[in-house]
């Protein structure tokens, strides 16, 4: 059954295009625009009245049928995702939207949420097929000891093998244990009463879940809204963050993650200004292995910073302003295990300007931007993660996926 999920409520939609075997479509074109467009994620948005139905969405185009999704966005709206393979650089294809019968073959595998908790930690992952992509860890705060107050001070994502046979990213413990998955937080922010710290968390300041939003689970992409209170030590909320983690259908040896957020604050300014890129932002954290053989790690920057070796990284903020002010992209190489892995953060140009990027060779990567939080003034931000595992990636091949986010194919919808 086609559904979407909205604050906890179950709601259905349906297009109004007369009976399902009905043979008016919406026809949907895609131009390619000026990049090749290998595996791309597309979306289209529809006006589609509230209603109810069992029939299975699909796209087809030039005779081959492949799955779609619909993403619900309140207001008789939804969102339309499929994926878009092999259309180059200057040329156009024309989908045309099915359902029902046409469909039924289209989605050999979908994405679901399973619950994954232990005694001791709250999680649930979430899986393509029988293989996990992504686990949220989600722990209620407990700050009666330093154990469990360092395990649980933020909510965090752990990515996964293309395989789903293991972690590529570290939990608390370790070296740094305060760095965990993909995460965001800061070691200084400006609130009255502060400064709070959500980077370290070892006064007792933190981030809790507090609920779910929204889910997805579908053939296409699956993910969830998920709302994160900033608190501080005593328990205050200076900030609400709403985070949308998605994961789309990729390749077997392939994952692609987008990752963003808005943060509001609740009743008083405050301030996100005063960190700094090592002690700040989003970043993503490799496994603790990759900590103890720092020497195997190699970075892949944009074609401006070729001329940095591979095999170094960036430390000082000296050189962290000179060479790595609001850097489109950047991505590390690290072997585990039996393989080797590529992982590029992708950052959205409609991020704020300013931003600054750290790297460090035991796997801890990612940006900070100063930003001040009030009333009417939230902070947003958008990136992409995109996993390789074993063959070789370019730097050719990390810009083309920046592309896909920075300049998307243009969708254009047809229902004459």
């Amino acid at each position: 059954m086609q559904t979407c999920m909205r604050y906890g409520r179950w709601t259905f939609v349906m297009f109004l295009l007369g009976n399902a075997g009905c043979s008016a479509s919406p026809r949907i074109e895609v131009e390619a625009g000026a990049v090749d467009r290998v595996h791309t994620p597309a979306s289209v948005e529809l006006v589609v009245p509230h209603g109810r139905t069992d029939a299975r969405v699909c796209v087809i185009a030039d005779g081959v049928v492949q799955p779609a999704q619909l993403e619900c966005l309140g207001d008789g709206k939804a969102r339309l995702w499929w994926i878009v393979s092999d259309l180059p650089a200057g040329r156009s294809r024309t989908y045309r939207l099915a359902w029902q019968e046409s469909c039924e073959d289209a989605a050999p595998s979908v994405f679901a949420w399973k619950d994954s908790s232990t005694p001791d930690t709250k999680s649930v992952d979430l899986l393509f097929g029988d293989r996990p992509v992504l686990r949220y860890v989600h722990t209620p705060f407990d700050g009666t000891s330093e154990e469990t107050l360092d395990r649980t001070q933020k909510p965090f994502h752990h990515v996964f093998d293309p395989d789903g046979s293991r972690l590529l990213t570290k939990g608390p413990g370790g070296r740094f244990s305060h760095h965990r998955g993909i995460f965001f937080g800061h070691n200084r922010i400006e609130a009255e009463g502060g400064p709070y710290d959500t980077w370290y968390g070892g006064a007792g300041d933190h981030q809790l879940h507090t609920r779910v939003l929204e889910t997805w689970a579908g053939p296409v992409m699956g993910g969830h809204v998920v709302e994160i209170h900033w608190n501080t030590r005593h328990g205050r909320t200076l900030a609400v963050e709403r985070r949308r983690v998605v994961a789309f259908a990729s390749p077997d040896d392939e994952i692609l993650i987008e990752w963003a957020t808005t943060v509001e604050a609740v009743d008083a300014p405050v301030g996100l200004v005063s960190s700094d890129c090592h002690h700040g932002g989003v970043h993503f954290r490799a496994a603790q292995e990759v900590a103890e053989n720092e020497q195997a790690s190699r970075y892949l920057r944009p074609a401006r910073w070729a001329e940095l070796p591979a095999d170094k990284e960036v430390r000082s903020d000296e050189e962290a302003g000179l060479f790595f002010g609001d850097l489109p992209w950047n991505a590390i190489r690290y072997p585990l295990g039996e393989r080797v892995y590529t992982v590029a953060y992708l950052s959205d140009p409609a991020n704020p300007e300013g931003a600054e990027f750290s790297e460090r060779l035991y796997g801890r990567f990612g940006e900070y931007f100063p930003w001040q939080l009030t009333a009417d003034r939230p902070m947003q931000a958008r990136y992409r993660f995109w996993v390789v595992a074993d063959r070789p990636v370019t730097r050719e091949q990390v810009q083309r996926t920046y592309d896909d986010l920075a300049d998307p194919p243009r969708v254009i919808l047809n229902t004459n």
